[in-house]
């Protein structure tokens, strides 16, 4: 692999930052006290390596295990093997090159979201032959088995393979018991899915490229199975995704440390309780890297459903029960063409729940994070009055606009600084242009009508939360909102720039009008993937908060979104922010924390918040400006 073809080349949004600092928050598990052969287990110590093993799966989806049982000069005997493999001539490994007949052996030529990875890999199944389907059509009940193809050289690859497989075997399906008994269920819980399992190990060889900017070793996805148990070298790569705002956090590689992570099978099983994180692979310029990633997988006649014990009326299951088997073949269709569609994913299987006003208000809000709402009780008129003089100022000479630009000294702001210790408040005034004369009178009717909807879907939220309609209602009483009418002038090159980059909205709800150019983007939560949001004529665009996201514990969560441009099309688009007043402490509701469920945010005052969020207005920061996550609790 030398220079950068451009088959590897990622899309522009989704190329890596070599600057990102490799980090130690993912958990770090001690397991010694289970591993042990000559020592009694104590419960307490189960009992607290249980917790430890519920909270990682939960808050990320991703854990490393230390003093796990696997021998070590096993690993060492694997690593040897696959570098002395890997320094094979290429056609010598192509003797054993997998494809669509003989699925398992060497490939070079892997995709992922349809773009090839900076890679080469050896495949083989820990159970052989592997029992599938023959195809992936649901109608066919065809079986087909899988075989293992060996390389004569190195002449102990097999052997040293083989030896490792049980070892790690015994590994994943031990942390299984433990993220049984962490969701309150009986160790054996899973064992019966994995009695023919399809589990596999990849030998993963990652050459240095010569511009690891552009391309990944692996692109941004999710591992279908259960449990995936990871060995990398001391080189480092690693990315996941943190949860709480959609960063990407490098993962220090840990000596003799197991990297664990939670696969989709196990998010549909738990209901969403524990949820598969998305994670990548960066490449390195200078120095090769080597990982060993073991895919604990079910039987391919397993149906993955949410379990019974773990869903109820209150928390209906999610998921439509699948075929293991159907899902997996599927999936392998990609490792040898480039498709024209979405490979299939675990959100295709999951159900839309279709209830009445607050009803559909909660499934909505869990499942999208944005909805849309039409006859919502805005008078056109009024909108389609904003619209026509929002056109009209755009419109206006740009020295024109600028006679009321806004400043640092000028914000729409109540606290006068971030500073904590700052009690100084500022008073908030509007800067009105000369012409069109009716833009004021317009904007100002618009906005009560705006408002009188956003309180009454804040209602429906609460009912939809079991709390009653008018518990958010004191908040508002000094609110901070304001509306922001948007121009996205047509674009030269809408593939290099957006109209608002990628970011989660610091208030309580959002409203939007837009027009029908379109252009707004939705981070799908199952997926990471971008979906267009196809403007509906009179609808207003919804979206939840960071605000509803503390004040519910995260039952309801903020979603990135962001906005595209056009080449040829002007875009206009009406967004009304509600927002509480600037002395409210946000912090999670008393009514929806318990024991079981505690805070997961500290207490913080929205108007320092805010204003701290407005300096990067003016002047590009230095740091991360500030979010959410900088107030969650680390448990």
């Amino acid at each position: 692999m030398g220079e950068v073809d451009p088959a590897f080349i990622q899309d522009p949004d989704h190329r890596p930052k070599l600057s990102i600092a490799e980090v130690e928050g993912i958990p770090l598990i001690d397991l010694s006290p289970i591993s042990s052969p000559d020592s009694a287990t104590d419960p307490k110590l189960v009992e607290e390596i249980v917790g430890e093993i519920g909270n990682a799966c939960r808050e990320w989806g991703f854990f490393q295990v230390i003093n796990h049982g696997v021998v070590l000069d096993k690993l060492r005997k694997i690593e040897t093997a696959a570098r002395k493999f890997f320094a094979l001539p290429l056609e010598e490994k192509r003797k054993i090159r997998r494809d669509e007949k003989s699925v398992l052996g060497y490939y070079d030529s892997e995709r992922t979201k349809n773009v090839r990875d900076w890679k080469e890999v050896f495949d083989f199944t820990v159970e052989e032959p592997t029992l599938v389907p023959a195809s992936p059509e649901p109608e066919d009940k065809e079986e087909t088995e899988w075989y293992n193809q060996w390389p004569e050289y190195p002449p102990e690859f097999r052997e040293v393979c083989e030896e490792y497989a049980q070892e790690v075997e015994k590994l994943a399906l031990k942390l299984m018991g433990l993220i049984a008994l962490s969701l309150g269920l009986p160790e054996d819980r899973f064992s019966n899915y994995f009695k023919d399992q399809t589990s596999s190990i990849r030998l993963n060889h990652y050459p240095a490229c010569p511009s690891p900017e552009l391309a990944l070793g692996v692109g941004r996805h999710k591992d279908g199975g259960a449990l995936t148990v990871l060995a990398q070298d001391d080189v480092g790569g690693l990315e996941v995704r943190r949860k709480t705002d959609g960063a990407w956090i490098r993962v220090k590689p840990t000596p003799n440390a197991y990297i664990i992570n939670v696969g989709d099978s196990i998010q549909v099983w738990t209901n969403e309780k524990y949820q598969s994180v998305e994670h990548r692979v960066m490449v390195n310029s200078v120095k090769e890297r080597f990982s060993i990633p073991y895919f604990l997988n079910p039987s391919h006649y397993t149906l993955i459903k949410p379990l019974e014990e773990l869903t109820n009326e209150q928390n209906p299951a999610k998921y439509k029960p699948y075929s293991w088997g159907k899902f997996m073949t599927n999936r392998k269709l990609s490792n040898f063409k480039k498709l024209n569609v979405e490979n299939i994913q675990i959100h295709h299987f999951r159900l839309r729940f279709d209830h009445k006003t607050n009803d559909n208000m909660e499934s909505n809000s869990i499942t999208y994070k944005h909805i849309q709402v039409i006859n919502h009780g805005v008078l056109l008129e009024k909108r389609q009055r904003i619209e026509a003089t929002a056109r009209k100022f755009f419109a206006l000479p740009l020295e024109e606009k600028r006679k009321i630009k806004r400043d640092e000294r000028n914000p729409t702001l109540v606290p006068a600084s971030p500073d904590p210790e700052d009690k100084e408040e500022t008073e908030w005034y509007n800067q009105w242009p000369e012409y069109p004369p009716e833009l004021r009178n317009a904007c100002e009717e618009y906005a009560r009508e705006v408002e009188n909807l956003a309180l009454k879907l804040m209602g429906l939220i609460a009912l939809g939360l079991g709390l009653p309609k008018d518990r958010f209602n004191s908040y508002f009483k000094d609110q901070t909102s304001f509306i922001r009418l948007n121009h996205y002038p047509p674009c030269p090159s809408p593939q290099l720039a957006l109209g608002v980059g990628r970011h989660k909205d610091g208030g309580a709800l959002t409203v939007l009008a837009q027009d029908d150019v379109g252009g707004l983007e939705v981070k799908r939560k199952t997926d990471g993937e971008w979906i267009r949001v196809k403007p509906t004529p009179n609808a207003f665009i919804i979206n939840v908060g960071d605000i509803i996201q503390v004040w519910s514990n995260e039952r309801y969560e903020s979603v990135e979104h962001r906005v595209m441009v056009n080449s040829e099309k002007e875009r206009f688009s009406i967004p009304y922010f509600l927002n509480p007043a600037h002395y409210t402490q946000v912090k999670p509701l008393e009514e929806l924390i318990n024991e079981q469920n505690p805070a997961k945010y500290k207490p913080y005052i929205w108007g320092k918040f805010i204003t701290h969020r407005k300096l990067s207005n003016f002047k590009k920061l230095n740091t991360e400006n500030i979010q959410i996550s900088h107030f969650r609790i680390s448990e």
